[in-house]
């Protein structure tokens, strides 16, 4: 994926938040799990990136933690936001619990 077409992706989330939260929905889940796109960023296992997405966890999280802050932005302080995480892919350079209770913490 290029720069550009994460910020595409970032901004599709952060729609896809607005229009929940109009909908009256209690809040909403951002997927992070399975190996799904976010879970990609994440592990060391499958984000094979060049740049700033890759390598330590803080590069690692950026992804998920734009899509975060800015569907925060869009829906304001009172509106829940959930994030569905895998806590461990148990194979070797996957994403490990105590890299996921970090990732918690952010």
């Amino acid at each position: 994926m290029t720069k550009e077409e994460i910020n595409y992706i970032v901004n599709a989330f952060v729609e896809a938040g607005r229009r929940i939260k109009e909908s009256s929905f209690d809040g909403v889940e951002i997927h992070g799990a399975h190996t799904y796109l976010i879970n990609q960023f994440l592990s060391l296992y499958s984000n094979r990136r060049t740049d700033e997405y890759r390598g330590s966890l803080k590069n690692r999280i950026r992804f998920l933690i734009e899509i975060y802050y800015k569907i925060r932005e869009k829906v304001g302080d009172d509106f829940p936001i959930l994030v569905k995480l895998t806590s461990s892919e148990f194979f070797e350079s996957g994403l490990a619990f105590d890299e996921t209770k970090l990732i918690c913490k952010n």
